[in-house]
């Protein structure tokens, strides 16, 4: 009786491991009038070759949105895009990493190198969109250092 028992726990408990998963794929599908938006990211005159991009909301009203930049563009389809509203746009490039492990001792992370980006464009950013319903989206950010 016990082993029966047992079993259909584990059963159970599978159960809910892939529906959990399952839960969480397939994108937004929550009939939120979402927007496509896309544009170009220039640092010093030349298209930041890597990067990520954030629109998060100004008020509680909207939805995050991100992607990643590649060679100076990015491009968030609508069912990614966030909904109509005003957005602090946060805009990072972290360079890739030169530290060799035993840079930073036994058991210890290398401190994070600095992001290529000024913080007024990222942690302290004063940049801001406003994405309008049904009106194309594109977003160009000019970024001086």
């Amino acid at each position: 009786m016990g082993s029966s028992l047992g079993a259909t726990c584990q059963r159970l408990s599978s159960g809910i491991v892939v529906l959990a998963l399952f839960g969480g794929c397939g994108g937004a599908d929550d009939d939120l009038p979402r927007q496509e938006i896309s544009g170009n990211v220039i640092l010093q005159g030349e298209p930041l070759l890597q990067g990520m991009i954030q629109f998060r909301p100004e008020t509680n009203q909207g939805t995050f949105a991100s992607a990643a930049i590649k060679d100076g563009e990015y491009s968030i389809p609508r069912h990614e895009g966030p909904v109509a509203g005003g957005y602090r746009v946060i805009i990072t490039s972290p360079p890739k990493s030169t530290a060799a492990p035993s840079d930073s001792g036994p058991g210890k992370t290398p401190p994070s190198p600095p992001d290529l980006i000024p913080a007024k464009y990222n942690a302290s950013s004063t940049l801001n969109a406003e994405v309008k319903a049904g009106q194309p989206n594109r977003f160009n950010f000019d970024l001086k250092k």
